[in-house]
């Protein structure tokens, strides 16, 4: 899965949201270029219904569409993705159940979680918790040095970070070593949506061009 020339601003979805599919709308309106679609609390029946309505939003965007844990929804809606958690399928049944050109992404906490995610064929990584999260108040903040030992481990991965991530905390994520960031309440829950979208997408671009001028002053030396 290869990074486009914009970052990766990942909306992760959270069904008790009551008015989720506007503020979809309104997040990919502003520049969100991937959304997730997680319902684990949801009946099949009502899950299927509300990602069949988020995959046609991200068509009218242009937006990757990933499906979260639920393979046989994301294959019913024809999602462009999918998301393995720690209680999902196996990745090598899910491979073999999708196929090799499936995009496949496996929610990783560690350099050893990585490494067995990356040797069974993920695509992508979702690296957490970075930060405390108000989603998973269990899991011990991570940091960017999970994802500093991941990206010196696997060079070309591509990594997503994800944990209590604001647009002030973008910068020494994408140094450690991220592609993108998701993202769930900051977005969902914000005031302004786009906005806060825009505040992201400019981080993400900000910090990506300060990356490049440092890389190509360390090739010129």
């Amino acid at each position: 899965m290869a990074i486009d020339s914009k970052r990766i601003l990942c909306l992760v979805t959270d069904p008790t949201v009551a008015d989720l599919s506007e503020r979809v709308e309104r997040a990919l309106a502003a520049g969100v270029n991937m959304l997730q679609i997680r319902g684990h609390q949801l009946s099949s029946a009502r899950l299927y219904e509300l990602a069949s309505t988020l995959h046609a939003q991200c068509q009218r965007y242009n937006t990757r569409c990933i499906m979260n844990d639920r393979l046989d929804i994301g294959q019913l809606i024809g999602a462009d993705g999918y998301q393995l958690g720690q209680q999902s399928l196996p990745l090598p049944i899910a491979r073999r159940l999708l196929g090799s050109q499936a995009i496949i992404g496996a929610s990783v906490h560690s350099l050893h979680s990585a490494t067995q995610a990356l040797e069974q064929g993920a695509n992508f990584l979702l690296v957490g918790t970075m930060y405390a999260s108000a989603s998973h108040p269990a899991e011990p903040p991570a940091g960017p040095a999970l994802l500093a030992a991941i990206r010196t481990a696997y060079p070309s991965s591509t990594l997503i970070a994800i944990g209590g991530i604001t647009p002030s905390r973008v910068a020494p994520l994408l140094t450690a070593g991220a592609g993108g960031v998701a993202v769930i309440s900051s977005i969902l829950h914000a005031p302004d949506i786009a906005a806060v979208v825009h505040e992201f997408r400019q981080a993400l671009e900000l910090e990506r061009d300060a990356i490049d001028k440092s890389e190509q002053a360390s090739i010129k030396r």
